[in-house]
């Protein structure tokens, strides 16, 4: 952001930081918009998201690389509106979040606000993130390389806006969660600035242009209306850099963040117990690890890993136990106090995983996937969401000088309904 258990992480954004989209810049929408499509049957999991990682080029060079990239040919069909149901306490918080996210991200203008936030929504509905709006805004942003949107780990925050910019952007999101749809950017989930590349923009079909912002879904149906089944959950974690701009008497005295020394605490201590068995797998097939956790019927396991062990014993130990499993999840923590106390594994313990092994039931495909920030591997795509090392890419913020991309296709304005 997998099914019940995967919620990792995601890739995205990069919206400007708080400014004013200079006058004139055009917004493109490629396609005409449709009815919504019908709730579909998706035989694969959801998609493995990633966070932000940039090739690296000169703007110049990205603009040409974006503007290769075609538009998808049909009609783009808008989001489902979307109306909050929950307390009062948590409406409260999910506006907090989803404003914040319009204004860092956007900066002072309603049409890129309201495309945000529409991003922010569609991925709540898809079964690939989290299920609170504070969850989407604010995931990995306990870690510097893991935050889906960029504002909640550089620092944005500090920067506190003017209130009548916060007052416009807060009318937006409250819109939002009373059901207006941005219908020019669909069900897109990601997006970014025209002069930067993310090393996933080639995955997605590119579906919009909003100044000089391109919109991406997922290929296929986990791109389609179909798939956006997920419910809103409640429940929201108000991020305490925003109890500020809460109405007053609106929220609880004290709320905390479930942060401890910046990684996300488990859902449940995990209590002093005996190592377990798994039929048919010897003990020196584990190469030092412990099983913790284990449900042989549905094939999911929970390592204590060995510090000592080299790194790819992690990956013959998973293969052992799953050797004669169709489908098969394999988690290992390094620190014992990061396992959670019962399966299914919980999504926030998924987030502080050391090393993670994953076989899809009916095809060949196998995910292989290591904590890079404690353990170095030869190729980033051997790091688990968030912990690659990351390149230099250039500056970090869009500059008012930049032009908007020449793209064909309809202009049309941010409609909302």
């Amino acid at each position: 952001m997998l099914g019940s258990a995967l919620g990792l992480l995601a890739a995205t954004y990069v919206l400007s930081g708080l400014r004013e989209t200079p006058p004139g810049t055009p917004i493109v929408r490629t396609h005409a918009a449709t009815r919504a499509s019908p709730r579909v049957r998706l035989a694969e999991p959801p998609p493995m998201v990633e966070p932000l990682e940039l090739l690296e080029m000169t703007p110049e060079r990205a603009r040409e690389i974006n503007a290769a990239v075609p538009f998808i040919p049909g009609p783009i069909s808008p989001a489902r509106p979307f109306r909050f149901a929950g307390s009062d306490a948590d409406r409260e918080r999910a506006a907090l979040c989803l404003t914040s996210a319009a204004l860092y991200e956007a900066g002072d203008d309603p049409v890129g606000q309201r495309a945000v936030v529409q991003v922010v929504l569609n991925r709540l509905r898809h079964p690939a993130y989290p299920k609170t709006i504070c969850g989407v805004v604010f995931q990995g942003s306990e870690r510097k390389t893991g935050c889906q949107f960029t504002f909640t780990c550089d620092g944005a925050l500090a920067r506190r806006p003017l209130m009548p910019m916060w007052d416009r952007a807060r009318k937006i999101a409250e819109a939002a969660l009373d059901g207006a749809v941005a219908k020019v950017v669909g069900t897109a989930t990601h997006y970014h600035t025209d002069w930067v590349v993310p090393y996933w923009s080639a995955s997605l079909d590119k579906i919009a242009a909003v100044h000089t912002h391109l919109f991406f879904r997922w290929r296929g149906g986990w791109g389609l209306n179909g798939a956006f089944t997920g419910r809103y959950a409640g429940g929201e974690v108000l991020d305490r850099r925003l109890r500020e701009f809460a109405t007053p008497g609106t929220l609880d005295e004290v709320e905390s963040e479930p942060l401890v020394d910046g990684e996300p605490v488990p859902a449940e201590p995990v209590p002093a117990r005996a190592a377990l068995q798994v039929a048919g797998v010897e003990p020196r097939a584990l190469r030092g690890s412990i099983v913790r956790l284990a449900d042989e019927q549905a094939g999911e396991f929970g390592l204590q890993l060995d510090p000592a062990a080299f790194s790819g014993d992690f990956a013959l130990t998973a293969l052992a136990l799953c050797a004669r499993r169709p489908a098969c999840l394999v988690a290992g923590w390094a620190e014992p106090r990061l396992i959670p106390a019962k399966l299914p594994i919980p999504r926030q313990s998924l987030q502080t995983v050391s090393f993670l092994y994953r076989k899809v039931a009916g095809s060949d495909r196998e995910q292989v996937l290591w904590n890079c920030r404690h353990t170095p591997r030869p190729s980033p795509a051997q790091c688990l969401p968030g912990t690659a090392p990351v390149a230099p890419a250039g500056p970090a913020r869009l500059s008012p000088e930049v032009k908007a991309p020449t793209a064909t296709g309809e202009a049309a304005s941010m409609e909302v309904r």
